[in-house]
């Protein structure tokens, strides 16, 4: 199978979307288990905001995640020891084996790991196009986003973050307003009509 540069770049630029996703939740997921852990300040009671969490978190979500994350793991690290993906036996799997993929397997310090393609993420592109993994990259990038959104509703919920997203459309709306009032005359023209 040859690979041409083209496709060597698309993978490098879906993967660069991944663990984008994944870093994404990773956040919203790490401030999660903080607050149930109690080791954080919320704005609510912290029974009210552990119940909100615990009961928000989606296990098949991130089930689901664990999985597609463990079989892309397989192929670019092979040889490599990885995290159980099943969340009964290890319930944070999706957590590690996305720690995983955003290092390229620089966690990984066992004496195997010496030489093997997991030390060098630079190789992952070749190794996904190789491997016609980039569906998988897609499938990682959308559970990812899916497990993100879960989580940064419960923490909002929670009342550990901040719904910045209704601030920052609340702000472009008033300064959409003012722009439009001030540079677009909308003023003189309520101006205008108010006198006659």
């Amino acid at each position: 199978m040859t690979i041409t540069t083209s496709e060597v770049r698309r993978a490098a630029s879906e993967l660069a979307k991944m663990r984008g996703s994944l870093a994404a939740w990773l956040k919203f997921r790490t401030l999660n288990d903080r607050v149930l852990a109690g080791t954080t300040a919320v704005a609510k009671p912290l029974p009210y905001a552990q119940n909100v969490i615990a009961s928000a978190r989606g296990l098949s979500v991130e089930q689901d995640l664990a999985t597609k994350l463990h079989a892309l793991l397989e192929v670019v690290m092979k040889g490599q020891p990885l995290p159980n993906a099943d969340l009964r036996s290890n319930s944070q799997a999706a957590v590690q084996l996305a720690q995983l993929a955003l290092m390229g397997g620089q966690s990984v310090s066992s004496p195997q790991a010496t030489g093997s393609l997991a030390g060098m993420p630079w190789l992952w592109p070749v190794l996904i196009v190789g491997g016609v993994l980039l569906t998988v990259l897609t499938a990682i990038k959308s559970s990812a986003d899916v497990a993100k959104d879960q989580e940064e509703k419960a923490c909002i919920m929670a009342g550990a973050c901040t719904d910045y997203g209704f601030w920052l459309k609340a702000g472009g709306l008033c300064a959409l307003a003012w722009f439009a009032w001030e540079k677009l005359g909308v003023r003189q023209f309520v101006a205008k009509k108010g006198r006659s």
